[in-house]
């Protein structure tokens, strides 16, 4: 497999992805939970001119953290044919090294229990219990980031 492109994407980029993924039920061009965040990061991993995988990022304070600058990953997203490819997991590290460069000092989510997997095998951590949604059960997980490295040249 060549390395997929992974870079910051337009929402439109990215919407019908995260939609189609997470919420099949909304029509197609529904906004998603997220999208009102006017300074969210939006980040794709592309496989030639076809996005694969999604999230977006945004500083918001964790909720169990609260006094930790923090960012908040939402809509992690990857196109059912392409997962176990790795672009899932490159997409997650994107998030995280741009939540880094923005001061966080961890990021944290509400991830799927069908997700909590993914998350744990890149080093985050499972907070408190399961708690149920409108789009099935869900657990919050978090990760300390690295404090960013400063070259002294």
């Amino acid at each position: 497999m060549t390395d997929p492109l992974v870079r910051i994407a337009d929402p439109q980029e990215t919407v019908e992805l995260r939609r189609s993924v997470l919420r099949p039920n909304l029509a197609p061009g529904s906004t998603m939970p997220g999208d009102e965040v006017t300074d969210a990061v939006h980040i794709g991993a592309f496989a030639g001119s076809s996005l694969v995988s999604t999230c977006l990022v945004f500083a918001e304070a964790c909720p169990w953290l609260p006094d930790r600058p923090a960012w908040r990953l939402r809509s992690m997203a990857t196109d059912p044919d392409r997962r176990g490819g790795g672009f899932g997991a490159r997409v997650l590290a994107g998030a995280e090294r741009i939540s880094q460069r923005h001061g966080a000092e961890l990021i944290w989510c509400l991830a799927r229990i069908s997700a909590a997997g993914f998350y744990g095998r890149a080093g985050w951590i499972e907070h408190g219990e399961i708690f149920p949604t409108d789009y099935g059960p869900h657990v919050r997980m978090w990760k300390e980031l690295p404090p960013p490295v400063v070259l002294d040249v």
